[in-house]
């Protein structure tokens, strides 16, 4: 069946059903960014398979909004198809409330009430009827499969510093502190964290479907997986009482006469509705959400041990790409993201991928979210950029870092999009702010030096990063205005760990990105107020060769060979006495 006939499919759904319109993501219970093939619903209407979007079908139209990270991607999934584009963010496309509330006012709108969250029901409920009950896509979803359930696994408190037991009586606590009962919990990042808990449901993310419910005095887990011994052994110490997986609704609904805590941005309209009906709703963020963000000293040592591990495939990864491209050996992307990993895999602490690699050369490094394919990889053919943006799980910490690699000789302009690039990267590397500062403010310093010139990218400065979980998590970000669903607007506190990646995307020909991880840090504390800045984690050769040395300022010049004095010291430790000397051309002071 193609998208054209399932497109039909559903609007005979729609109308057997008596629904003006159908919202259709990809999307699961529990509000995840990357959700297992099972839940693929709008990958299945639209082709589009990115990480944010959402699509609208009504009797005779159809459209898709995402971000900026997905446009040039988008545009090339639907071209061809009855699907229009709306781009988030732009001057010209509405969002999809403003939508909503322009076309659909007084309508009746239907999607399944799992796979969004209460806020957004509320949202489109002051403009629409709403119809939650029934999932028109699943009437004829071929080949969906079955949901996950691989083996659990437990996380020693060598790796993570605190025990289950410590975190749900902190829990407790704040739960308490918010004048609730008890607390449910959908979100499966937030449920591995408190839990010391991981798992392989989803690709990529340690994590594994399940649902927990926080009483004061009673803790339960809905999963269908299977435990190992040592994740066994935490179930049994901590008392946690497991139930099946689908035992969950029936359980809220038994819930009588308690004021549960509930982060109505995260946990589904369905299972809000339940919950309201004999229960008082105590609305506010889950507190494991800012608990798993401030790494504690454990994580943080096992962090940077991880990142040096890691900077090494990646500088492996850089000498053989150009050792390659020097001998005229043939070059592809899809060759090259396979290179990384195997790089990777040489660690023993290595247990999987942080995100599906990006592997691009030249117009398509363009496409923020490129991921090539072994069909429609491109070979790499005459001069120009070669962007890879990859990333481990580790045990002990979780990679992301994108850098770009010259390859022959560039045009200056090329070189200058670079140095830019690069100079907004050290801006917030070596930042200096006061307690009580946001991203929004952060990010101003990565974007100056494109604003200078009128240009700009189309994606966060930085977000977030999970320890051994989720590579993008919140609560803090880097962008300069507030998007209220990212949940990415928190002040930074000493431990958070954010990633930095300014870049540059021209459409048809090349894009640039750089980005390190890196730790908020205590600075120092005066009559001005407490200070911090940032560490950086992430240990890898920033390319010098298409850096155009006297555009850079004195500052900007000191930090880059800082920075590379300390990765050579780093990485001449644990790499091979072949490769020393090619580390320390590409740490060369310049």
């Amino acid at each position: 069946m193609n998208i054209i006939d399932r497109i039909k499919n559903l609007r005979k759904q729609m109308e057997k059903n008596g629904l003006d319109a159908y919202i259709v993501s990809n999307a699961d219970d529990h509000s995840s960014e990357y959700v297992n093939n099972y839940f693929k619903e709008r990958t299945y209407m639209t082709q589009f398979d990115g990480s944010n979007g959402t699509a609208i079908f009504t009797r005779d139209e159809a459209f898709l909004w995402t971000d900026g990270r997905y446009f040039l991607q988008a545009e090339g999934d639907l071209r061809g198809l009855p699907i229009k584009l709306m781009k988030m963010d732009t001057e010209g496309y509405p969002s999809l409330m403003e939508y909503i509330e322009q076309n659909l006012a007084g309508k009746t709108v239907g999607f399944d009430g799992r796979f969004f969250s209460y806020k957004f029901a509320e949202q489109v409920k002051k403009y629409a009827n709403i119809v939650t009950d029934k999932n028109l896509v699943d009437e004829f979803y071929e080949g969906r499969g079955t949901l996950p359930n691989k083996e659990i696994w437990a996380l020693s408190q060598n790796l993570t510093g605190e025990t289950t037991k410590a975190k749900l009586r902190e829990l407790r606590i704040k739960i308490d502190e918010a004048g609730a009962s008890s607390h449910v919990i959908a979100t499966l990042d937030d449920i591995a964290f408190l839990l010391n808990l991981r798992g392989s449901d989803i690709p990529a993310n340690p994590v594994f479907y399940s649902f927990l419910y926080v009483g004061q005095k009673e803790t339960v887990l809905f999963t269908d997986s299977k435990f190992n011994e040592e994740a066994q052994s935490i179930i049994r110490i901590n008392k946690i009482k497991v139930l099946p997986y689908n035992k969950f609704i029936e359980f809220l609904n038994e819930l009588n006469g308690e004021k549960v805590l509930v982060d109505t941005s995260k946990l589904n309209y369905s299972f809000v509705e339940v919950l309201k009906e004999h229960n008082e709703i105590i609305d506010k963020a889950n507190p494991s959400i800012l608990m798993k963000a401030v790494k504690n000293d454990v994580q943080t040592k096992n962090n940077k041990d991880v990142h040096v591990r890691d900077g090494l495939a990646v500088f492996r990864f850089m000498k053989t790409l150009k050792e390659m491209y020097a001998k005229g050996e043939h070059i592809d992307e899809y060759q090259m993201a396979l290179k990384v990993l195997e790089y990777r895999k040489m660690d023993p602490k290595f247990f999987d991928v942080s995100f599906d690699t990006i592997a691009s050369w030249n117009e398509n490094g363009a496409v923020i979210h490129y991921e090539p394919t072994k069909e429609s990889s491109k070979t790499v053919k005459g001069t120009g950029f070669f962007l890879l943006d990859s990333g481990g799980q580790y045990m002990g910490g979780t990679t992301d870092i994108t850098r770009t690699f010259q390859l022959g000789e560039i045009p200056e302009e090329w070189k200058h999009h670079y140095t830019m690039v690069l100079r907004g990267f050290i801006a917030v590397s070596k930042a200096k702010f006061i307690k009580g500062t946001t991203g929004q403010s952060i990010d101003m310093l990565a974007r100056a030096p494109f604003w200078d010139e009128g240009l700009d990218y189309k994606h966060g400065t930085g977000h977030g990063v999970g320890y051994m979980l989720n590579v993008h998590e919140g609560p803090q970000g880097i962008r300069y205005k507030r998007v209220v669903e990212r949940d990415d607007s928190e002040v930074f506190q000493p431990g958070m760990v954010t990633s930095i990646e300014p870049g540059l995307y021209l459409s048809g020909r090349y894009g640039i990105r750089i980005e390190d991880e890196i730790e908020c840090v205590k600075d120092t504390i005066n009559e001005f107020g407490e200070f911090y800045k940032f560490d950086t984690l992430t240990c890898a050769p920033i390319d010098l060769e298409p850096v155009l040395v006297k555009e850079l300022t004195k500052d900007e010049r000191k930090w880059l060979n800082n920075y590379h004095k300390w990765v050579f010291k780093k990485l001449s430790k644990i790499c091979d006495e072949s490769e020393v000397e090619y580390l320390k051309y590409v740490t060369r002071k310049i």
